[in-house]
């Protein structure tokens, strides 16, 4: 009841102090002198208001951080609708509201989280403070001629500060004096003595050279920024204000929020412009009026706006046993192409959805029609962002791009979720802020390092021309290549688990990266018996695919038409096989790129138009039966990492034939098929030439490869996944919980 009476005693001190304001100047011109002459001013401020609570949020973020696992969105929430709370209701209720949303969602004491409030609040006090008696001192120098009333203001910021020290210090003596007890309640010195023990002992366990560091760099940033933030005021009003005198009267300005003030601080912060500008700066009253109001209400739209949306984001007390289905949320690149690790991440989402999991999948940018097709509808992939129209240049890349820069906007929706997967760049990367600002943790799926900040020799020799987008991302890396791969390793080495796509690739990015990494090679689906087929259904009659007659035998190649893949090599071998097997056929399915026309040419120049065929896109049921009906299959890009078209291959009993290097000589098991000599296409060509000789050894070698295939079942890769999922989400409540109870 106390706090009401008191709020109804601001409240009308504060009309007093309206009241008498506007007896020194008239309505109409304050309106007058309140008027906008340049709204890009108006615009900057906005965004500097932006800037400070950010910077702000971060510092009480520093002071939490030791008490629990706070997410900077939610901090900045915090501290957004405790301000607005404090604007409405100025009985400290947003601070009172501050420390019992920690307590609601992570478990701190109350006195500890009056500890972090306090000392960041005396933060903004000691900088004014210092700020102030600094320039007091070199203007009692002759140096500067400083605005008028400045030592009054810095003895009144020193007053204060000397006060919040002296009750933290001195509270529970005061408390426990005679005085204090003929003149305070038992209850209420008893209360006093209980919060200032609970500060001190939370101050104690908080301070260290390094924070105490941080946080005045932060502070002094936040308010220079303030201070040239109020000199805009001036040019918005269209008044002209030297920029230093105008941030030197600034923090005298602050100094009226710390006074009891009704509602909105409506009328100290008239008085206090009054005061600040007409008495400190010299300008007219009429004059200081219009812009104090505009300043007034500037800082209120601001200072509502925010604090009501971000009600929204403070969020509820967290569950940290977590009853019933868990959700996870799996971020990718892109879905742009029908690739393995595409294929990857629509098999973990439909994976996890099988065992009761609530997935949801995001993007950057999707193209169901040209990635799985089939498949891709059954994901319900979200993209990050809304798409670019399809007209847009470098649509792909501008979306990615944007994705990556854009994440603390929209890093908010996945506040509910239990685990993020974050399946190669930039997904590591949005999933990383996702996790610094919500508190999610985060797993990183990676096929490969990055191919940007660490390209393969295949890479440097054959660069991104089949596709423009990545030229212009390649093209922008190079400009910011520090930042990228300061980027792209922080977001996977702070990971609370790495994924990695096998045992080959997985050693070169555990020395990438210099962590530790969990081996989860891709699956293929494999089916209890009946494979391979027959060898007469592979070895005679034939299929109709696209309009393209396929004879067989015939030699199946799947993969991106991208040079990377080396399609020249195997058709060069093909060449050969030819001659000894003049009906086989090479079979290329897959949407040409702009590399496909440099293959037909090869194709024409080495007369192979009837043994070559380049089929286009074909449906997931084709590519199956294209799978299970081929005599042999071949694998000829040299430094690929794992390379999922070996093993599905195998999954429908064909033997392979690849490089014994990189990822085949993982994938293809012994007598699977044929490991040939490194980019020696004569061995290459006798690989397939063997396995086309004798159907008898095709047949054994596709039976062994069909068993070989078991060890890559995609539930064996699911398995993996949900194990790691769980593990780092209950460690995560494990915490929580820990922080909850210390």
């Amino acid at each position: 009841m106390n706090r009401w009476v008191r709020l109804g005693v601001q409240t009308a001190f504060g009309l007093a102090l309206l009241w008498l304001w506007l007896r020194t100047v008239s309505l109409p011109e304050i309106l007058a002198h309140a008027h906008v002459h340049s709204w890009w001013a108006v615009a900057l401020m906005v965004v500097l208001f932006l800037v400070t609570s950010l910077i702000r949020a971060r510092r009480w973020l520093l002071l939490l951080r030791p008490l629990a696992p706070v997410g900077m969105v939610r901090a900045f929430a915090m501290n957004a609708a405790g301000g607005l709370l404090n604007y409405v209701l100025p009985i400290r209720s947003g601070d009172a509201a501050r420390a019992w949303w920690l307590w609601r969602r992570h478990r701190i004491p109350a006195g500890s989280a009056l500890a972090t409030i306090v000392i960041d609040k005396a933060c903004d006090l000691a900088a004014v403070a210092l700020f102030l008696a600094g320039l007091e001192v070199v203007a009692l120098s002759g140096a500067v001629n400083a605005p008028r009333g400045l030592a009054g203001a810095a003895a009144l910021a020193i007053a204060l500060l000397a006060a919040v020290l002296g009750t933290a210090l001195a509270g529970p003596g005061i408390a426990r004096s005679s005085l204090a007890r003929r003149l305070i309640p038992a209850r209420f010195a008893s209360a006093i003595a209980g919060q200032v023990f609970a500060f001190r002992a939370g101050a104690r366990g908080l301070w260290t050279p390094q924070l105490t560091a941080r946080l005045a760099g932060l502070t002094v940033l936040a308010l220079v920024i303030d201070a040239f933030n109020f000199t805009l005021l001036f040019i918005a009003v269209g008044i002209s204000v030297p920029p230093l005198k105008a941030m030197a009267a600034y923090p005298a300005l602050l100094l009226s929020f710390a006074v009891p003030a009704g509602p909105g601080y409506l009328g100290n912060l008239e008085v206090a412009g009054a005061l600040v500008l007409g008495g400190g700066l010299g300008l007219a009253a009429g004059v200081a009026a219009g812009a104090i109001v505009l300043y007034h209400a500037l800082t209120a739209a601001y200072a509502l706006t925010l604090g009501v949306l971000s009600f929204f984001l403070v969020g509820g007390r967290r569950d940290v046993r977590k009853k019933g289905t868990r959700r996870i949320a799996v971020f990718h690149c892109g879905f742009t192409y029908s690739g393995g690790g595409e294929r990857i991440v629509i098999e973990e989402v439909l994976g996890l959805r099988r065992r009761g999991y609530d997935v949801e999948c995001y993007a950057p940018t999707v193209n169901a029609s040209r990635c799985y097709p089939d498949l891709i509808g059954e994901v319900r992939v979200k993209t990050f962002l809304p798409q670019l129209p399809r007209w847009f240049p470098f649509r792909e890349a501008v979306q990615m791009a944007a994705t990556s820069l854009l994440m603390p906007l929209y890093a908010w929706r996945f506040r509910g979720v239990d685990a993020i997967v974050g399946c190669n760049q930039p997904s590591a990367w949005i999933a990383w802020w996702a996790a610094r600002l919500m508190d999610v943790p985060y797993v990183v799926y990676l096929n490969q390092p990055n191919r940007l900040v660490y390209p393969r020799n295949i890479d440097r020799q054959t660069g991104w021309v089949s596709n423009a987008d990545y030229r212009l991302l390649a093209a922008i890396v190079l400009r910011a290549t520090r930042f990228v791969a300061w980027a792209d390793r922080r977001s996977i080495q702070e990971a609370n688990q790495l994924l990695v796509n096998g045992d080959y690739i997985g050693d070169i990015i555990r020395h990438t990266y210099k962590r530790d990494a969990v081996d989860c090679p891709a699956g293929c689906h494999v089916a209890a018996s009946g494979y391979p087929l027959p060898i007469e259904a592979r070895f005679s009659g034939g299929l109709t695919i696209n309009g393209y007659p396929i004879r067989r035998p015939y030699v199946l190649l799947t993969n991106r038409h991208y040079p990377q893949k080396r399609f020249d090599l195997a058709i060069k071998a093909f060449a050969k096989v030819r001659k000894r097997h003049p009906r086989a056929q090479l079979v290329i399915p897959g949407p040409p790129t702009s590399h496909t026309a440099s293959l037909k040419e090869l194709v024409i120049e080495l007369g192979l138009q009837d043994s070559v065929l380049f089929l286009g896109p074909i449906s997931e049921e084709e590519l199956q039966s294209l799978y299970a009906g081929a005599a042999v299959y071949v694998y000829p890009a040299p430094e690929e990492d794992f390379g999922m078209g070996v093993i599905e291959s195998m999954a429908k009993g064909v033997p392979v034939v690849a490089w014994n290097q990189a990822g085949p000589t993982v994938t293809v098991g012994p007598g699977t098929g044929y490991l040939a000599e490194p980019l020696d296409v004569e061995d290459y060509a006798a690989g397939i030439v063997a396995l086309l000789d004798s159907r008898a050894e095709n047949q054994a070698a596709g039976e062994r490869a069909f068993e070989w295939a078991r060890r890559f079942d995609w539930e064996r890769h699911i398995d993996t996944l949900e194990r790691v999922v769980l593990v780092v989400a209950r460690e995560h409540e494990q915490i929580a919980a820990e922080a909850a109870t210390a």
